[in-house]
This record gives structure tokens, C-alpha cells and sequence, in this order.
């Protein structure tokens, strides 16, 4: 019999490698599980100095070393409290996405993450699913109709010529 312990590094191991990331194959709506901190622009609260997060890809830069992001929320960030922010609030449905969220909760599409690829990859982030191509689509159409994002960080990701 399997020593219990090397069976569950074995298991460990397997999904690791099913979650490990590939930035050249990585698309749009792909949800990445990341550890970010203040420098990528994440506003940490209660002494944490870094948290892992679940970013949305929305888009990439011209130049293809970065990727714009979104982040996926348990509850709508308080900071966002105009109305305005607050319609710029997606719910993504726990049924809809099983295997990642614990509950429904909200892709924050008010403010785009630029991220590094490079940086993605040397933290280990970890692709963990799709966003379900109505969402997919809704949050894109949004993002490319929307007043909080000037046109210029639209054009930079792609979201609009």
C-alpha cells in the first residue's frame, strides 16, 4: 500500500501541473489565481502585505509583455461607493463557475490591472478556468462602452481601434 503522504504529493504535484500557466497561450476571459501586492496596485488592508487574488484577462498591451486584468471580488469593494462605481460592478454566479468561486461575487470592472506577464509566471499564477462566454462577452462590450475607462487605457488593451 501507498504511503498516504507520497500519494498525496503525487496528487499535489498532477494538479499543480493541470493549473501551471503558459502566458504565450493565455486569452481573454481566462481567470488566473495570482498573488499580488501594492505595486501592482492592489489597495491591502489589516497588515497583509501581499493576498492572492483572481484576476480576469480583458485584454493586452500593444507591445504583448502585459496583460490588463480585472479583479474578481468576494464582495463589492466599500471604495466603491458612487453609483457610478458601483454599476461597474459584474456578479459572477457561483453556479456558473463551480471549481473557483465559494459564493457569488463581483468582477470589479472599474479599473483595469496592467500586470506583467513575466511577473504572472515568477509568482506561480495559476490558470483556473474561463469566464462563461456570456459573461465573457457582457464584460467586454461593457468594458469597450463604459465612461470610466478613458479611451486611450481602452485602446491600450485592445477593447476598442
Amino acid at each position: 500500500m501507498d504511503d498516504k503522504n507520497a500519494s498525496l504529493e503525487k496528487l499535489k504535484a498532477k494538479i499543480d501541473e493541470s493549473e501551471a500557466l503558459d502566458m504565450s497561450s493565455v486569452k481573454i476571459g481566462d481567470i488566473i489565481y495570482v498573488l499580488l501586492d501594492e505595486k501592482d496596485g492592489l489597495t491591502l488592508k489589516d497588515g497583509y502585505k501581499d493576498r492572492l487574488k483572481y484576476i480576469v484577462i480583458i485584454g493586452f498591451t500593444p507591445e504583448g509583455a502585459a496583460i490588463g486584468a480585472l479583479l474578481i471580488n468576494s464582495k463589492v469593494d466599500p471604495s466603491k461607493r458612487s453609483e457610478e462605481l458601483k454599476n461597474c460592478q459584474y456578479p459572477l454566479m457561483r453556479r456558473n463557475y463551480p471549481d473557483i468561486l465559494d459564493y457569488d461575487s463581483w468582477l470589479d470592472c472599474s479599473d483595469i490591472f496592467e500586470l506583467s506577464k513575466l511577473k504572472i509566471s515568477e509568482k506561480k499564477g495559476k490558470l483556473k478556468g474561463r469566464l462563461i462566454p456570456e459573461d465573457c462577452e457582457r464584460v467586454i462590450q461593457f468594458l469597450k462602452e463604459t465612461d470610466v475607462l478613458d479611451r486611450a487605457t481602452k485602446r491600450r488593451y485592445g477593447l476598442i481601434v
